[in-house]
């Protein structure tokens, strides 16, 4: 039972069902074998001597029988002995004064065994048959033989006389090595054979089973509402089937509370949020900035914006595991997402990695996808990166064959190997990134995995050549953009900045009463607008501010990260508002 129970551990049950049949198959086999060579062996011999005794029964019969009709056991016994081919031979005891020193001597003999020694001392009285056993006789023509010899004792006219019988044993050496030579080869087929057919059997037995197994180990946990095949037969093998029917359902239902748990708690949580951050927004309009209150106040925003950030988290990984991201196709170009992390302003990392600490090496790459989640994992990505640097962080972005390669990289104390893929599963943090200071929540991870699995990539972590952690992903790229051939040719005049060419002043108010007011005077000044004419294409026109990519309100920033702009109405005051 150890032995079965080391095989199944270390080969499995069906090879341990398969070498267990041909052991037992070939301890069976070995003990049949032996004893069939035993008793074949035995069988043989008890025939040999019970025909040596015929033939020693034979011979004293007919001595008795005094065919010469001389009365004298010798000329019997040499007539009945001559011209016989087997081997026979008649002794008697000449001193029959003392038994203790007799003289035994050949008195007849058969051709073979004619003028050679006698076969044996043995003496037998009348009527009794004695089985003396295999020995070496030689013969007249100068040859031996092992025979087995029988004694039988006969008194024909008063003189007690032992007729020995011997019979060959080399057929029965022949028969048995034939034996042998069968079991020594036959038993080791056999075993082959059974152990063959019993791992053949034992897998096609084991089948369910593993179809149930393939089937458990394809299903992730978005795939609970799928059961396993269920076979007709109520054996072990259907009771497994229905027992893991049950589980699954178990799990689904748990899964399915626990998802909708979390989606409808994100969910109510938005609007309070949402009242909880304009609330703020007008009570930090309310107080000085430099004020013991103001400062409560940024803190409570703060707070307030890095819990939207988790509820956001949480929202977008629940639709994820209900029904999966489902992005949108469509062209995104992602070296201008990419480029957008310049300068974009951040309060993740504090001073340790300034406005210059974020370098951006991007090349011409366009892929298709959603561009929100696209932005939302460069961000996290970033965002990461920024936590933990030191001061430094390299975003590279190129294209290698069919994919688009987005490469984040600090100068921080990057990631052990042991725990590169436990970081993307939700709300992991590793220990030193365990502080509040570093408002991660761990869903960051977790939402560019989601993100990236839903777009067809991929996600890894190596070594930045910072010296800290770098993030790989890998996407599929689509067509290259076509650039205008004015655009890529080499340019003799300086590099002008974007400026506005729209016309200045606010757009007119209209009151209840539904009549627009006079238009007020345009202020001159600069408006963030999207990317527009160059300023020398409006000859006299003022020199409006130049827009920066990834500033706050700048319509490059499709995320904008600074706060929403609370209106107030016209007779509100700050001091009316105390």
């Amino acid at each position: 039972m150890l032995g079965l129970r080391w095989l199944r551990a270390r080969m499995g049950v069906r090879v341990a069902s398969a070498l267990a049949a041909a052991a037992a198959v070939a301890v069976v086999l070995v003990v049949a074998g032996f004893s069939l060579v035993l008793l074949l062996n035995r069988s043989l011999q008890t025939q040999l001597d019970e025909a040596a005794t015929q033939q020693a029964e034979q011979v004293g019969q007919r001595i008795a029988a005094n065919f010469t009709a001389t009365g004298n056991v010798r000329d019997n016994a040499l007539d009945t002995t001559g011209k016989r081919t087997d081997l026979i031979q008649v002794v008697t005891d000449w001193n029959n004064d003392d038994p203790d020193e007799p003289d035994i001597q050949i008195i007849a003999a058969s051709d073979p065994l004619a003028s050679m020694p006698k076969m044996s001392d043995v003496l037998v009285e009348r009527g009794r048959t004695r089985v003396v056993g295999p020995t070496r006789v030689e013969l007249g023509d100068g040859t031996s033989q092992e025979v087995q010899v029988v004694a039988v004792g006969f008194q024909p006219f008063g003189r007690p006389i032992t007729i020995l019988a011997a019979q060959p044993l080399e057929p029965v050496h022949k028969a048995v090595d034939t034996v042998k030579t069968m079991v020594y080869i036959g038993v080791p087929i056999l075993v082959v054979v059974a152990g063959f057919f019993t791992y053949l059997f034992a897998g096609r037995a084991l089948r369910p089973v593993e179809r149930i197994r393939a089937h458990v180990a394809s299903l992730t946990d978005r795939d609970l509402d799928r059961r396993v095949p269920e076979p007709v037969t109520q054996d072990e093998i259907g009771r497994l089937a229905a027992t893991m029917n049950q589980m699954l359902g178990r799990l689904e239902s748990a899964q399915t509370n626990q998802r909708r748990f979390v989606a409808d708690a994100s969910h109510e949580l938005r609007s309070p949020l949402a009242t909880i951050s304009s609330g703020l927004e007008l009570i930090a309009a309310a107080h000085h900035p430099d004020s013991p209150d103001g400062a409560t106040v940024r803190s409570m925003r703060t707070e307030a914006d890095r819990l939207g950030r988790l509820v956001d988290g949480l929202l977008l990984l629940a639709r994820a595991d209900e029904r999966g991201l489902q992005p949108r196709h469509e062209e995104v170009d992602l070296d201008e997402i990419v480029d957008a992390e310049r300068g974009r302003p951040s309060d993740i990392g504090g001073a340790r990695v300034g406005a210059d600490g974020v370098t951006v090496r991007a090349e011409p790459v366009r892929v298709v996808g959603d561009r929100g989640q696209l932005v939302r994992v460069v961000r996290n990505l970033v965002d990461n990166a920024r936590r933990h640097a030191e001061s430094r962080v390299l975003v590279t972005l190129r294209r290698e064959g069919d994919r688009a390669v987005v490469e984040v990289g600090d100068d921080g104390p990057g990631v052990p190997p042991e725990q590169r893929t436990r970081v993307f599963e939700r709300f992991v943090r590793l220990d030193e990134a365990r502080a509040r200071s570093d408002g991660g929540a761990g869903l960051g991870l977790a939402i560019v995995a989601e993100v990236i699995a839903a777009h067809g990539g991929g996600v890894e972590i190596g070594e930045s050549e910072l010296g800290g952690a770098l993030f790989r992903v890998t996407l599929p790229a689509g067509p290259a953009a076509e650039r205008d051939p004015a655009e890529t040719a080499p340019s003799t005049q300086e590099t002008q900045p974007l400026y506005d060419d729209r016309p200045t002043g606010p757009t007119p108010v209209v009151p209840p009463g539904g009549r627009p007011r006079s238009r007020p005077e345009p202020t001159s000044g600069p408006i963030p607008v999207p990317q527009g004419r160059l300023a020398s294409d409006r000859p006299g026109r003022e020199l409006m501010t130049p827009i920066r990519l990834g500033e706050a309100h700048s319509p490059a920033d499709v995320n904008p990260t600074g706060p929403l702009p609370v209106v107030r109405p016209q007779s509100y005051s700050p001091s009316e508002g105390r």
